[in-house]
């Protein structure tokens, strides 16, 4: 399935939309490609004097969204959850995806909010296996050393999402890029596809707000055809620059 983002007719089903991790390279994606398509937008994030977008439907919100008031507060004031939250690679421990599942969990729960999407990654789905040894090394260091902490994290937010009894749709992407966005692929549970646009990643989880071919499930996506080069997945996937 491909995507491009689009207005529904009488606009969005789910008009008001939070967003975790709403100052990161996707998270401001996805908060601009919501007030395009008309939503009223609230933005949490921990900087709240950083956040670039300024807009009469958007609100930011300051906060950590490991803090349940803060959660709390929020998810009281909308109709749909989007987390993007990420972290930078660390061999300490990483608690951020999995406190952030739980508390969004019980908040949505406690409130009669339904829609939850949350992005993890494609490095969770251990059973899968790239074509090439190179590619199939580069993933097992990235999985079980450099980033081992951070998908361990990751693997327990989507356990705490997929037990819950909300319309809830995890998707993995794989490698994320700046590169512009040209059309995204959507596949049940794995999908071949090194690398993916955030601006495409962005479209996908607005586009899937109101979509139920990946409810309660899991969603492989990636930008067919994107190639970057080694640098750029290092610069911006590793580093978080």
């Amino acid at each position: 399935m491909t995507g491009d983002p689009a207005v529904p007719p009488g606009g969005p089903r789910h008009p008001r939309l939070l967003v975790l991790g709403a100052n990161g390279p996707t998270g401001r994606r996805v908060v601009q490609q919501a007030l395009d398509r008309g939503h009223e937008v609230a933005a949490l994030t921990r900087h709240p004097e950083a956040f670039p977008i300024r807009h009469e439907r958007l609100r930011v919100v300051a906060g950590d969204a490991t803090d349940p008031d803060t959660v709390d507060t929020a998810v009281a004031a909308t109709d749909a959850v989007i987390c993007t939250i990420g972290a930078a690679f660390t061999r300490q421990p990483v608690q951020v995806y999995s406190t952030s599942a739980r508390l969004l969990v019980e908040s949505m729960t406690r409130h009669h909010r339904r829609r939850l999407l949350v992005v993890t990654s494609g490095g969770v789905d251990t059973g899968h296996q790239p074509r090439g040894a190179l590619a199939r090394l580069s993933r097992s260091v990235m999985r079980d050393h450099v980033g081992r902490t951070v998908y361990d994290d990751m693997e327990q937010m989507e356990a705490t999402v997929s037990a819950s009894d909300l319309d809830w749709t995890i998707v993995r992407p794989p490698g994320l890029t700046n590169s512009p966005g040209t059309g995204y692929a959507v596949a049940d549970t794995r999908i071949d596809g090194p690398v993916m646009s955030r601006d495409d990643l962005a479209a996908m989880l607005l586009d899937h707000l109101d979509d139920d071919r990946h409810l309660r499930a899991v969603a492989a996506v990636t930008t067919p055809g994107l190639r970057v080069s080694a640098w750029d997945m290092l610069h911006h996937e590793v580093l978080k620059r």
